[in-house]
């Protein structure tokens, strides 16, 4: 009989420090070695298996779209799963990850996946931040106020603590204010405000932005932008899906994508309006030693789909903290 460690949201959220700079620092880190793996992987047919990330699957269920997603980053396989709403009035993104025992093959975790998928993704948008954004830039744009909207808030204070001025965007008054509360009780000495009175001031403004959204028609506008902004966009995931204008793609002089084949399938707003040759996919930056001169009038735009071994480094992770600190319930299986 074999044991299985069952991880709750409870149990993860303990085990993430999500204020702490060094740590979440230590998981842009993390996301900049998967990255780089990731790309040595296409390019270098032996180290192909260390880093395994198969197109993901998908089953469309009556009210949400159900994502399976198999990976594998060194010694950890794992499978998320994800539901999708494709309903009104349903929200949220349940997700699980089940890892893999490396011996035998068998299940040796299932852990709540909520958080841990928004942290990954803005992981890697803090490390395209770190690349490219301005060393000194003050004001930051956040559109959506969910679990992506928050991660990455905490992500880019952590990577640019020059940030002073916040401003989120989102469509329900509730979430939004709810977040900005939230936000000032922990960063009190960050200016955080509503940017929906006064948007595309706000955007105009902007050294960072962050699209954090399942919009299907664009929210940001590429008139609305400043030389030199970074730009962070996770929230399309589809070919219909569109979170910024063709302006925006058009004005971007370096799009970096987390994967180009991933994104040339999904990244709606890319298909759309540029050459995915012209992409650069983010793990060569380290593995072929890519330099992209910093100029700060230039507009530079991370584009992030999602790929699934950032799941398996994460949950790699999440795994070995919980062992160590023995966090978890164990269940017979």
């Amino acid at each position: 009989m074999s044991n299985i460690i069952i991880l709750s949201r409870d149990n993860i959220n303990r085990l993430l420090s999500r204020n702490n700079a060094g740590v979440l620092n230590q998981m842009i880190d993390l996301m900049g070695e998967t990255f780089e793996k990731f790309t040595a992987g296409h390019l270098d047919s032996k180290l192909a298996l260390k880093a395994q990330s198969p197109q993901r699957i998908s089953v469309h269920m009556d009210s949400h779209q159900a994502l399976f997603m198999p990976s594998r980053l060194d010694q950890t396989t794992s499978l998320k799963i994800v539901s999708v709403p494709t309903k009104e009035g349903k929200s949220g993104l349940p997700a699980t990850i089940v890892v893999l025992d490396k011996e035998e093959g068998s299940v040796e975790a299932v852990m709540n996946a909520d958080a841990l998928t928004a942290i990954r993704t803005a992981a890697g948008s803090g490390l395209a931040t770190r690349y490219y954004a301005n060393p000194s830039a003050k004001n930051l744009v956040v559109f959506g106020a969910g679990a992506q909207g928050r991660s990455h808030i905490d992500m880019m204070v952590a990577v640019r603590p020059t940030i002073e001025r916040i401003a989120i965007w989102n469509r329900g008054e509730e979430r939004k204010n709810q977040l900005i509360q939230e936000l000032r009780s922990i960063y009190p000495k960050k200016e955080i405000i509503s940017a929906n009175e006064d948007l595309e001031n706000e955007v105009k403004q902007a050294d960072i932005v962050c699209t954090c959204t399942n919009a299907t028609d664009p929210v940001l506008f590429g008139r609305w932008l400043k030389s030199g902004v970074h730009l962070n966009c996770v929230g399309s995931y589809r070919k219909d899906m569109h979170e910024v204008d063709a302006e925006t793609i058009k004005k971007a002089q370096l799009i970096a994508v987390d994967s180009v084949e991933a994104c040339s399938e999904e990244a709606g707003e890319l298909i759309k309006s540029s050459r995915s040759e012209d992409w650069l996919e983010i793990g060569n930056v380290t593995y072929k030693k890519i330099k992209f001169e910093q100029d700060r009038d230039k507009i530079t735009l991370f584009k992030s789909v999602g790929i699934s071994v950032q799941d398996s480094a994460i949950s790699g992770l999440i795994l070995k903290l919980a062992k160590e600190n023995e966090i978890g319930k164990i269940v017979p299986f």
